[in-house]
């Protein structure tokens, strides 16, 4: 019977190039026979390689392989591998390939993401994978190879990998291009950890489906012409305006309607610097903003009147992601509280991390109703990835962004399916953030059968 197991594979000189030595423990557990032939396969999507055994009795849990035979497999002499073994063949791995943008600066290839990327390849070593990173334009489709970056003692190291049996997607792209190459890489057998990335329009209009999450969506036009942002300014007296394309709170746009007025006021960030005017009718907002928005499609959607930390807005980052059992679980919460004046409380525009609970407190004085926010936090954020993944396809982490306003009422903002978690460590849960690292690369594993 195949099961998971961690072996080390080793270089023998003495090793032929169609010769496995194993150790005998192995032999005598997964009762494999000296001379038989065996499959030993790294990456699914490559030809196996068929070696005849020979038990050892030198080192317990190990594989001795040629050197050349090692460098053809991608296998490190003295590292230690995952293994799903039975009689007939010995798979190692799996291969994760982590899809990102590639910047090619100086010691960080993958720009601001580099340090994470280093963390995921050191914590899927630990867990017996081959993990790497890659740009999406670094395959190789005829000798399916992708050329990308692991990490030696220090430095970035680039080296030539097989096709993974799964990829952790995070690059940055809405566009046709970036689906082929994912399709591509799907109909070659690859799993990916998470489906194509998905607008905020067509975000709201999956939940909205969904009765049990309804009354925690705030109400969410997709901007067809001004007229629209007009009447829901009248209505709710402020709106956000918001790109469907987005992220990172970048080209969001407040609107508020002037008292007893035509005109508007308005807010935005360009550049990480903040503006502000006012229109005196639909027409002048119309030219005043062409600025930031640009061609861009938007939303404009009801504005929430958040609770505070310091005087400044605050919302809620839930992490949701599937560890090697393949369900939904919560990896932790975090708040986030823009800058002074901010209209968003993005980590990246210069917000800072607060503990959630420590913030209901603060703006709640009944404990029974800062655990029942926090309990209803929960259950939309896992039932919104739920909901989500029935129609966007499998996934494996998103992250959540909820707002708690100022009398408690719990709502939906966005759903992130290529979500930071810096803001753990802003908040000092360092466990959280690991844990936050580690989980994707064990549903890694589940998806490539290996638990």
């Amino acid at each position: 019977m195949s099961e998971f197991k961690m072996i080390t594979a080793r270089n023998s000189q003495k090793t032929s190039a169609n010769t496995v030595l194993i150790s005998k423990n192995i032999a005598d557990q997964y009762d494999i026979k000296d001379n038989q032939q065996i499959s030993i396969i790294v990456a699914s999507m490559r030809k196996d390689y068929t070696a005849k055994i020979v038990s050892s009795t030198k080192l317990k849990d190990s594989l001795f392989f040629a050197p050349n035979t090692l460098r053809k497999l991608y296998l490190t002499s003295g590292r230690r591998y995952g293994a799903r073994i039975d009689d007939k063949e010995i798979k190692l791995g799996p291969v994760v390939g982590i899809m990102s943008d590639v910047y090619g600066e100086n010691g960080k290839p993958f720009g601001a993401q580099s340090f994470f990327i280093r963390q995921l390849i050191s914590s899927g070593r630990r867990l017996g994978q081959i993990c790497f990173g890659f740009s999406p334009y670094g395959i190789n489709w005829n000798n399916k190879t992708i050329s990308g970056y692991t990490i030696g003692s220090q430095e970035w190291v680039k080296n030539v990998f097989p096709l993974p049996d799964v990829i952790y997607p995070r690059e940055r792209a809405y566009s046709s291009s970036a689906r082929r190459i994912r399709n591509r890489l799907e109909s070659q057998g690859a799993k990916l950890i998470n489906p194509s990335l998905i607008g905020k329009w067509q975000t709201y209009k999956i939940l909205s489906k969904n009765p049990h999450l309804v009354p925690y969506i705030p109400d969410t036009r997709l901007i067809t012409s001004f007229k629209q942002i007009e009447s829901m300014v009248k209505k709710y007296q402020a709106v956000y305006l918001k790109p469907v394309n987005g992220s990172q709170g970048k080209n969001i746009v407040k609107v508020t309607k002037k008292r007893g007025s035509l005109g508007y006021d308005y807010q935005y960030v360009l550049n990480n610097k903040v503006f502000r005017g006012s229109a005196s009718n639909l027409q002048q907002l119309r030219r005043y903003l062409s600025r930031i928005m640009g061609n861009r499609t938007y939303i404009v959607q009801k504005q929430i009147n958040l609770i505070r930390s310091g005087g400044s807005i605050l919302d809620v980052r839930i992490l949701v992601q599937k560890d090697n059992s393949g369900q939904w679980g919560i990896t932790g919460m975090a708040g986030r509280v823009g800058r002074k004046g901010a209209i968003t409380s993005n980590i990246s525009s210069g917000g800072h991390g607060r503990k959630v609970r420590d913030v209901l407190k603060r703006n709640f004085d009944d404990d029974e109703k800062v655990e029942e926010i926090i309990e209803k936090i929960r259950k939309i954020a896992v039932e919104s990835a739920k909901t989500l993944e029935e129609t966007i396809g499998k996934a494996g982490e998103m992250g959540i962004d909820i707002g708690v306003d100022q009398k408690g009422e719990v709502w939906f903002i966005e759903a992130n399916l290529r979500p930071a978690r810096q803001v753990f460590t802003l908040i000092g849960e360092r466990n959280t953030r690991m844990k936050s690292v580690v989980t994707p690369l064990l549903y890694a594993r589940h998806l490539a059968n290996f638990d």
